[in-house]
């Protein structure tokens, strides 16, 4: 899946996956994380999520990455400080006060130019890439972390054959394979939502759709 693939769903206002209102789980979640209330936060693929503003708003220090300048710009629009604009490492890079903004593909963020994060929030991130993709993301999250980062992650579980990604289904066992090493996992939330994404069923999709979201830990 090339990165032009999302730049084209961008442009085309094809974002189906995009939430106009906070995920109702983070509130819920967020407190399980070990961390201070100014706490360096990464959100990977973080698309134009509302979740930023209320990170940012917990009185976070945010740093997001993101590929489509257009969803760059819908951030900056609902964050109305000024933002500075240099080229770093082949990507643009947005700075404002409590938030900077990395434009440019994830998977080549070079982790000596980013400060290490309190917490990592995955959102609909790891779900948005197929498995090869999946691997080199695991990688790069274990590079981007220090000895004491926690991570907040989202997946979806359904049978793969019957509907193509994104989303992708992410087992649990896979969420073990990729952070099994350094983290513990505990699983914080697990809900249906078959019968709430209607147009996954449009899709193929027959058997069932089951939404994680994991802490993990240090081990």
């Amino acid at each position: 899946m090339e990165l032009s693939y999302w730049q084209s769903r961008w442009q085309k206002n094809n974002t189906g996956w995009h939430m106009e209102t906070v995920y109702p789980q983070l509130p819920k979640l967020w407190p399980y994380l070990s961390i201070d209330k100014n706490s360096e936060v990464l959100v990977p693929l973080c698309g134009k999520s509302r979740d930023i503003r209320w990170l940012l708003e917990e009185g976070h220090t945010v740093t997001g990455v993101e590929i489509s300048s257009k969803a760059i710009q819908k951030i900056k629009e609902n964050y109305p400080h000024t933002f500075s604009k240099e080229r770093s490492h082949g990507f643009i890079v947005h700075s404002s006060d409590q938030l900077t903004l990395w434009e440019g593909d994830f998977l080549t963020l070079p982790p000596d130019q980013v400060p290490a994060p309190a917490a990592i929030y995955d959102k609909a991130a790891i779900v948005a890439l197929p498995p090869a993709m999946r691997e080199k993301y695991a990688q790069k999250i274990m590079a981007l972390c220090d000895p004491q980062t926690q991570i907040l992650l989202q997946t979806f579980e359904y049978e793969q054959d019957e509907m193509t990604g994104p989303p992708f289904s992410v087992p649990e066992s896979e969420i073990h394979k990729r952070f099994g090493s350094h983290f513990s996992l505990h699983l914080l939330h697990e809900q249906s939502k078959f019968d709430q994404l209607k147009k996954f069923q449009q899709r193929g999709l027959s058997s069932g759709l089951m939404e994680k979201v994991f802490l993990l830990t240090p081990s």
